[in-house]
């Protein structure tokens, strides 16, 4: 099985530029992912402000800053691999590999542009993301990117994207250190 995901192409699945939330959303529920834990991680800081290496650029800049970015942490007893759409890396890859080669660690990097990651579950993603993708349109209500061509996700759930992207010292989800998300098979990621 793992052997038959390292060889998917990401146009098999539902994308959306500059939608990873929604991506990951619905592959949540690819049922090619059963027998694996899913932890949505959502990555940003108090900052929104987060360096990324080895996303796709329409610059071709190396280091892409993004406010928020949204990617799929799938792990069983055999492995734990990222699946990061709008990455050039691997997909999958496996988590430390990810890790090693997207946060390089730089000396003269302020503090507060650090990543932190939230861990929610993926059956709770699924069950209680909402997202009316506001974030998306300018002050004149103009998209800043073409939306999906799928309908507008959760209505009735309590986990709104703004609130995913409280990175501050009164965030309702925890905050993880990059540091943390490496020993994640000690922690309980949730």
């Amino acid at each position: 099985m793992l052997l038959l995901w390292q060889q998917m192409k990401i146009k098999e699945f539902k994308y959306s530029e500059n939608f990873c939330e929604e991506n990951i959303w619905h592959l949540c529920q690819n049922p090619e992912l059963e027998g694996f834990t899913k932890k949505v991680l959502i990555i940003s800081n108090s900052n929104r402000n987060c360096s990324f290496r080895f996303q796709k650029s329409p610059n071709g800049y190396e280091v892409v800053w993004w406010d928020y970015h949204v990617i799929l942490l799938a792990f069983n007893s055999e492995s734990q691999l990222i699946y990061d759409f709008d990455s050039t890396l691997e997909f999958p890859s496996s988590l430390n590999h990810y890790l090693d080669a997207t946060f390089v660690a730089d000396p003269d990097q302020d503090g507060n542009d650090l990543p932190g990651f939230k861990s929610i579950a993926s059956e709770d993603f699924i069950h209680s993301f909402i997202s009316d993708r506001g974030h998306m349109k300018d002050d004149h209500g103009n998209w800043l990117s073409s939306p999906p061509k799928w309908p507008t996700i959760g209505n009735n759930g309590n986990l709104p994207l703004p609130d995913l992207l409280d990175f501050s010292e009164t965030s309702k989800e925890r905050i993880f250190s990059l540091v943390e998300i490496y020993l994640g098979d000690k922690l309980n990621l949730d």
